[in-house]
């Protein structure tokens, strides 16, 4: 299932996101640009974290959001009320025009369900408490009233587009993660006095004295948003509340058993009506619609707040640091480019200086320089201009003049006669007119420049984002490849399965399994387990493995040892490796006969890219058919009991030996599943004597039986030649002697 969630942002949205997130669901973010709404960076920076979670950094309001949508094709939108955010939405314009777009792309692309998270504001001073979903809104401050408008716009699209929207009133909310924010426009006020006290502060409460709330712990506001988005019957306006009403001087007193605040302060609301006096929300509705509860009394939910505060508060200092390393940075900037000017004018002043030189250096220095009939300062305004832009033209168009005015009164002529002069004015107009033309030409060069790397910078902030959409959009498609559009190879590779595991013949059932799990779960590394059949015993044997895990996993496993292991055995229920714990294999599932666990699957290693509910989906249907496979090989030996073994015995008739015998060959070749031959040498005894001796020093999926010789072997399965001497001391204790023989001999 693909979750949106947007709108306002905070521990609240962290909290429903890790929530969705954790039962499968692929989420992304939209709304989390700090340019268009607040952000807590300790929560941003722990979602961002998330596996299964993407953040896309653009206002609801965004164009680039129908991109998003059209990629994604979400099943669920979740648009949370600007009264959860960090603080309040202050741009009602902004947010609603968001909210807007997030409602017709929501239409447009068909979601299946469109969540307003509302606020309990929404019905402002009520005389009759506890209030239902019945009951006109009639909103005493800012909060509320968005709140109504939003309503009434789920509802009419509903109304005129079909599209199934559901409106959650949720009360006060308090818990880790949430804003510390507590104003005369409302907020939290439990983290505010918590984040108060902490920081020894006085707090001050935008409450008349004996005002109430209804508050509700942010894990089962979460738990009851999710059951509401995935339960059909959850539509129209819902409360969501603890249904209790609480006082503030009864909440005062409870964190002050705790942590007592500094000081206490209540504050009116500067006669304008916008606190709710008293407030209780009725949750009748929700509870008869899912199975949902609020499980967390305030006490306990208050004292994991602290607790959370206590346990963060390092980090909050932290990101508290890292928001002023941008004012750190623009100081850093400021002073780069105040040197960067300083060094210009330097540097324009020596290039003067040498022009000068070049100009007027026979004059003062009497120095002989080559006559080059040409204003060597016209030229050196162009370099500067060209070189260090406008101001620096005109520094030097300035510079030039004083130079030309100097020389002409150093040589002699008076200032009265210079002025009168047409051919000394023209000269400097000459100067100001070149310095004021190439200043102007550079800097309307500069700034195309600059337009075009802003554009250049656009574009490419617009190709990074299509092509963050390509790349989920890419995934999405090669997922869906593997589930659709190659049907035709799915239906040929489990057609094969089927064909492959169905045989009469246990050993070829298990060896066929492996194959088969290895092709269509992609991967290299399966094994099989087998339980003893009255499921007394507490080791699980090794039947059947990957040639990959050669020598890299036990041939018998101690149930009791593995958590995970027992966890399969006894729910009979597929475990799967979300937390990538040690070795302990990715996926482990039950095969059942009659309830009863006879043996355990494993993929122990598979692509990261694979790890998707469809490849979840895909185990559980492969384990079906081998469970039904095994089934019927079971029954097939059970019902042939008596022509597969020799009376009263556990030995196998000469026939079914062989065949045997033949699969477990093929396992060796395949799969490198070794296994030793014991030929047994001993005499004078019946052959249920021989069984009753050899099945006590034998495990359980170990064979007896007779060849087309006559004699006696014990096929050990999956033992190596040199542990069959501790299987042949303790057949010698028994009264029987046994000799390792090669396989190769049964035939002769």
């Amino acid at each position: 299932m693909k979750v949106l969630i947007t709108g306002s942002y905070g521990g609240f949205l962290t909290g429903i996101a890790s929530k969705f997130v954790k039962e499968g669901c692929t989420v992304a973010i939209i709304g989390c640009n700090p340019s268009c709404v607040l952000i807590d960076d300790f929560e941003y920076s722990k979602i961002e974290k998330t596996p299964g979670c993407k953040i896309y950094n653009i206002s609801p309001s965004d164009s680039e959001c129908e991109e998003i949508f059209e990629a994604y094709r979400f099943d669920i939108v979740i648009y949370i009320s600007a009264s959860f955010g960090i603080g309040n939405q202050d741009d009602f314009n902004q947010y609603f025009s968001g909210f807007f777009n997030i409602l017709k792309l929501s239409e447009k692309i068909k979601v299946k369900k469109f969540i307003y998270i509302s606020s309990a504001d929404i019905y402002g001073n009520v005389k009759n408490l506890p209030v239902s979903e019945d009951l006109s809104p009639d909103p005493v401050n800012s909060r509320g009233a968005g709140d109504v408008i939003s309503e009434y716009c789920c509802n009419k699209w509903n109304k005129f587009y079909g599209l199934n929207t559901l409106c959650l009133r949720v009360s006060e909310i308090y818990g880790p993660g949430c804003s510390a924010v507590n104003d005369n426009s409302g907020g939290n006020i439990i983290s505010s006095i918590i984040s108060s006290a902490y920081n020894k502060k006085a707090v001050e409460i935008y409450a008349e004295s004996g005002s109430t709330k209804d508050f509700i712990h942010i894990d089962d506001a979460i738990d009851g948003i999710y059951k509401a988005s995935i339960n059909r019957n959850c539509t129209g306006i819902i409360n969501l509340s603890s249904n209790t009403e609480t006082s503030t001087e009864e909440l005062v007193k409870i964190i002050s058993n705790i942590k007592k605040p500094k000081k206490v302060i209540y504050k009116n609301t500067d006669g304008k009506m916008r606190a709710i006096a008293r407030m209780q929300v009725s949750n009748d509705k929700i509870k008869k619609l899912i199975e949902w509860e609020p499980k967390t009394e305030l006490k306990d939910g208050i004292k994991k707040t602290f607790e959370w505060h206590a346990e963060f508060k390092e980090e909050r200092v932290k990101n508290c640091r890292k928001e002023k390393e941008p004012a750190d940075k623009i100081k850093l900037k400021t002073k780069k480019t105040s040197g960067k000017t300083a060094l210009a004018v330097f540097e324009n002043i020596i290039l003067f200086l040498f022009f000068a030189f070049l100009q007027f250096g026979s004059l003062f220095l009497k120095v002989k320089l080559p006559d080059l009939k040409i204003d060597l300062l016209i030229v050196y305004i162009i370099i500067a201009a060209a070189l260090w832009g406008q101001v620096q033209a005109y520094l030097a168009m300035i510079l030039s003049a004083a130079l030309f005015v100097g020389v002409n009164l150093f040589s002699g002529v008076d200032a009265i006669t210079f002025i009168y002069t047409p051919e000394n004015l023209v000269q400097i107009a000459v100067y100001i007119l070149v310095g004021i033309i190439t200043g102007y030409t550079i800097e309307r060069r500069n700034r195309e420049v600059q337009s075009r790397d802003l554009n250049y910078q656009s574009l490419k902030n617009k190709y990074m984002f299509l092509l963050d959409i390509y790349n989920e959009t890419k995934v999405i498609k090669n997922e869906l490849e593997n589930q659709i559009i190659d049907t035709e190879d799915s239906f040929s590779t489990i057609y094969k399965i089927v064909q492959e595991v169905e045989s009469l013949e246990i050993e070829r059932v298990f060896s066929g399994a492996i194959n088969a799990i290895e092709r269509i779960m992609k991967t290299n590394q399966v094994s099989i387990y087998t339980l003893s059949s009255d499921g007394a015993s507490n080791f699980m044997r090794l039947k059947a493995r990957s040639l990959a895990l050669t020598d890299r996993i036990s041939n018998s496993v101690k149930i009791s040892d593995f958590p995970q292991i027992k966890e399969v055995v006894e729910a009979k229920s597929i475990y799967i490796n979300k937390r990538f714990e040690q070795g302990i294999p990715l996926m482990i599932a039950p095969v059942l006969n009659e309830k009863k666990v006879i043996a355990v699957v494993s993929i122990h290693d598979t692509e990261f890219e694979n790890l998707t509910m469809h490849y979840e989906n895909l185990f559980t249907t492969v384990i079906n058919l081998i469970t039904n496979a095994l089934k019927r090989a079971y029954i097939f030996e059970a019902s042939l009991k008596d022509k597969r073994y020799l009376p009263k015995t556990r030995i196998l008739t000469a026939e079914t030996f062989e065949k045997i015998l033949i699969e477990v060959k093929k396992n060796k070749e395949e799969l490198d599943m070794s296994y030793s031959l014991l030929k047994v040498l001993s005499s004078g005894h019946s052959y249920s004597e021989f069984s009753d001796r050899i099945v006590s020093c034998i495990r359980e999926n170990d064979y007896i039986g007779l060849s087309s010789d006559g004699n006696l072997y014990i096929l050990l399965s999956n033992t190596k030649n040199n542990y069959t001497k501790i299987v042949a001391d303790r057949l010698s204790g028994n009264g029987i002697s046994a000799e390792l023989v090669q396989e190769e001999l049964i035939n002769e």
